[in-house]
């Protein structure tokens, strides 16, 4: 019995440690690790930063695909007109193919009349003017493809541009001449 008690009063004495040790932890304020706080804050600024290079980016790629919208609007208003003036110069020829027909069957017959002659020059002249058109409209595509190249092209030479020339009198106090 003794035994028990010896071991009654260990297990009661280990209890009043740990009750101790308890009532320490919870009057002890909780700080928090300075390692760990330090980490946090340097991963909220990462957050941050990351975020707003994310809505920098999220512009940028806004101002981009509006600027594609635009040329590609710019395209189909280029094509569009080109339709027309393809067409337009479809029906000036054959206008002037018809006129032309009735120009060599009157011909066939002997019999020159002036208003054919009239008729078949002016469908001449549709279709050389509907031709114009078309080359144009083929030309205008053609200078709104190449813009965007020779703009990237200028900004490349920009910088050489930036370098200060020499005048004549540089070049005179260099060789020591001062005619």
């Amino acid at each position: 019995m003794s035994e028990l008690d010896e071991y009654q009063r260990r297990i009661t004495a280990a209890m009043d440690r740990v009750a101790k040790g308890l009532d320490r932890m919870n009057a002890a304020p909780a700080e928090p690790d300075e390692d760990i706080v330090q980490a946090l804050e340097e991963e909220r600024l990462a957050n941050a930063q990351l975020n707003e290079r994310i809505r920098t980016l999220k512009d940028g790629y806004e101002g981009e695909l509006s600027a594609l919208r635009d040329q590609v609007e710019a395209g189909a208003a280029q094509m569009g007109q080109l339709d027309l003036d393809l067409q337009r110069l479809r029906q000036a020829n054959e206008q002037l193919s018809e006129a032309c027909e009735k120009l060599r069957e009157a011909n066939a017959e002997g019999l020159a009349d002036p208003k054919l002659i009239d008729t078949a020059l002016v469908a001449e002249l549709e279709s050389l003017r509907a031709t114009r058109a078309v080359e144009m409209a083929e030309v205008d595509a053609v200078l709104s493809a190449l813009a965007p190249l020779v703009e990237a092209t200028e900004a490349e030479d920009d910088p050489a541009q930036d370098m200060p020339e020499e005048t004549d009198e540089t070049d005179a106090a260099k060789t020591g001449d001062t005619n």
